[in-house]
């Protein structure tokens, strides 16, 4: 069960240090709803207590730890990667071209659940990608692109040509002024809305897709759908990033199916590769679930606690979407019963 498995990621965490209400579930790779049960329990139980903003193993919390058999953590996570595989080593001129060319860029807004991800992570995930042979020389589209992940792949100089469809107008001028400066003639910006048919002129075109979807079910099956229609064929690749925190296990499976039905394998999933960089004090100003329903009174995240986990699909067959037409969603394309770092 998961709140045996949160009790479990709870118990050895705090055998070693105490820890806020944050950085537990950043470490704790289970959905948000089901972390604040279980430590409501564990309070409850007196198995926990919480005191200057810290979560605390009891007497009684250290038995339990024992009898369980359970001992201090101890990450064996290499110190080099951080666990994302590959090192920037090799290409601190791209993270140094990328953080001069995001340099003011948009402020994420709430209305397209926005959330920009650490520029560090950016590249490292167009280095991951380079990685694996999916970039030098191939036509990539992404589907939205508040990380600006499109400036990141043109200052690589690998990709043959780069697509980027967002809804948001501010993004699409900040990335088409920046080429523009450098002078790169491989780039496409188009203002699209993910609810309307994909236009038949990026059908069929490309050999990559990267998109980071909202995380409702719906909206997932959507946003893949739409990146799916753009790929060639058997062969293709695509990517997109996955929480835990707004996505339990449950939903996990859904997504696993709908990837195979669409004619798509998972070959890599890397876990907590991208942090998000959220406006902290938003967190508690916009009444958010994760802070309305928290077990006890927080204060503002000390840690960029929201991550994501990086998955690589590939397209064995013909690329099959699951959603052809228009859509008439509103907000139930952004918030379902786990979005409890979105707003409602």
């Amino acid at each position: 069960m998961a709140e045996t498995r949160v009790k479990s990621f709870v118990l050895r965490f705090l055998l070693a240090q105490p820890l806020t209400y944050w950085k537990l579930l950043k470490y704790i790779d289970v959905d948000i709803p089901t972390v604040q049960k279980t430590l409501k329990n564990l309070l409850r139980n007196k198995i926990l207590e919480y005191k200057n903003n810290l979560f605390y193993l009891t007497s009684k919390g250290r038995e339990e730890a024992k009898d369980l058999g359970i001992s201090v953590f101890n990450s064996a996570m290499c110190p080099e990667c951080h666990g994302k595989t590959v090192t920037l080593s090799p290409f601190k001129w791209l993270v140094k071209e990328f953080e001069s060319l995001t340099f003011e860029r948009p402020k994420a807004i709430s209305e397209y659940d926005q959330g920009y991800v650490d520029s560090t992570d950016t590249v490292a995930r167009v280095i991951f990608m380079y990685q694996l042979g999916d970039i030098e020389g191939k036509n990539i589209i992404l589907l939205g692109d508040d990380d600006l992940t499109s400036l990141a792949l043109l200052a690589s100089g690998f990709p043959k040509q780069v697509t980027v469809l967002e809804i948001d107008q501010r993004i699409l001028n900040f990335i088409e002024k920046k080429a523009a400066l450098k002078g790169w003639n491989n780039l496409e910006v188009i203002r699209y809305d993910v609810r309307e048919p994909l236009p038949d002129q990026f059908k069929g075109k490309y050999d990559v897709f990267l998109t980071d979807p909202v995380e409702t079910i719906g909206g997932l099956r959507l946003f893949l759908s739409r990146c799916v229609e753009a790929l060639k064929g058997e062969g293709s690749i695509g990517y997109f990033g996955l929480t835990h925190l707004e996505a339990s296990r449950q939903k996990w499976w859904n997504i696993q199916k709908d990837i195979l039905e669409m004619g798509f394998t998972i070959t890599d999933i890397v876990r907590g590769f991208h942090t998000y960089l959220l406006e902290r004090d938003d967190i508690l100003n916009l009444e958010l679930k994760v802070v309305k329903e928290a077990p006890v009174e927080i204060k503002i995240p000390e840690v960029d606690f929201y991550t994501s986990n990086l998955f690589r699909i590939y397209a064995v067959n013909s690329p099959q979407p699951l959603v052809r037409g228009k859509v008439d969603w509103q907000r139930e394309l952004y918030y379902d019963q786990e979005a409890y770092v979105t707003c409602p």
